[in-house]
């Protein structure tokens, strides 16, 4: 990933907590202040990295910090990755799936309001993100299968995410895009020729439908993520049956649409708070938020 973001300091963290017993199963949680009695609306932020353990979730934290401004709880999630022990298939996608059901426990702790969770990711976490919304469509022989999810999503929003791996191995190779289809085979443990049911399970292009509404934000300089890709997936979805909102941001970069120091971060936000909202306003068109 381009390095402007990464460069800078990270807020220091609110609560770093477990939400499992290994190393790498932890997040941090940002807390904003509130009057007696209130809870606050939830924001899980998912990073991205292309899946792999060279990022890890410190560069989440400016983002998070901007929300908790804003009045907005941020639970920012660590997972295993490939070059992890028990990353890849099917580690990360369990522990994504355990810390986002965490909250309920951290709910009967701290002031969170679970009546409105948007799960929010970038780059690869922007796949883990539109996955957690469609779980519960994962088929029921599947490792990754359960029963019902332990809370509701009120909305999820991808930013420059690769959000459908299929889509993502189609478009490798482009002149927009940077990245190869190996981060994806070396995430899954081979294509979706060699593991089928993996790509049935873990990819949320064969999931659909995903009754959480969307939204897919995307800046025209992002050389990690073609525009195609939101675009592409925004027609299916619909199809679907799914609300979908899709953000063409004009000059914004890959990192830009997870910093709240960007030009780009107005229209973000926007989106974050659409999601959060209720009931449920966002138009069906891929049109400004603002």
């Amino acid at each position: 990933m381009p390095d402007g973001l990464l460069r800078r300091s990270p807020p220091e963290a609110g609560l770093r907590l477990k939400y499992g017993r290994l190393d790498l199963q932890f997040g941090d949680l940002f807390l904003p202040s509130l009057e007696a009695e209130a809870r606050a609306p939830v924001v899980m932020f998912v990073h991205g990295g292309w899946w792999k353990n060279e990022y890890g979730l410190a560069y989440g934290g400016h983002l998070c910090e901007a929300l908790m401004r804003e009045g907005i709880a941020a639970w920012s999630i660590e997972y295993r990755r490939v070059g992890d022990d028990g990353g890849g298939w099917p580690g990360t996608f369990q522990d994504v799936a355990s810390g986002f059901d965490h909250m309920k426990e951290l709910a009967a702790k701290y002031p969170l309001d679970l009546e409105r969770v948007v799960v929010a990711g970038h780059s690869a976490g922007g796949h883990l993100a539109f996955w957690l919304a469609a779980r519960p469509n994962v088929p029921g022989d599947s490792v990754l299968h359960r029963p019902s999810p332990a809370l509701p999503i009120h909305g999820v929003v991808a930013l420059g995410g690769a959000v459908d791996l299929g889509l993502t191995i189609d478009l490798s190779g482009s002149t927009t895009f940077a990245h190869d289809k190996q981060e994806v085979i070396a995430f899954m443990g081979g294509t979706p020729e060699e593991v089928p049911e993996r790509y049935r399970s873990g990819d949320p292009g064969n999931l659909l439908p995903i009754s959480v509404p969307q939204w897919l934000l995307q800046g025209t300089e992002d050389d990690q993520i073609p525009p195609e890709l939101p675009l592409k997936w925004a027609n299916r979805a619909r199809m679907a049956g799914a609300c979908v909102e899709v953000q063409i941001i004009p000059g914004a970069d890959h990192l830009d649409v997870a910093d709240p120091e960007s030009q780009a971060w107005p229209t973000v936000l926007a989106a974050l708070k659409s999601a959060l909202g209720y009931p449920f306003s966002a138009k069906s068109s891929d049109h400004s938020f603002r």
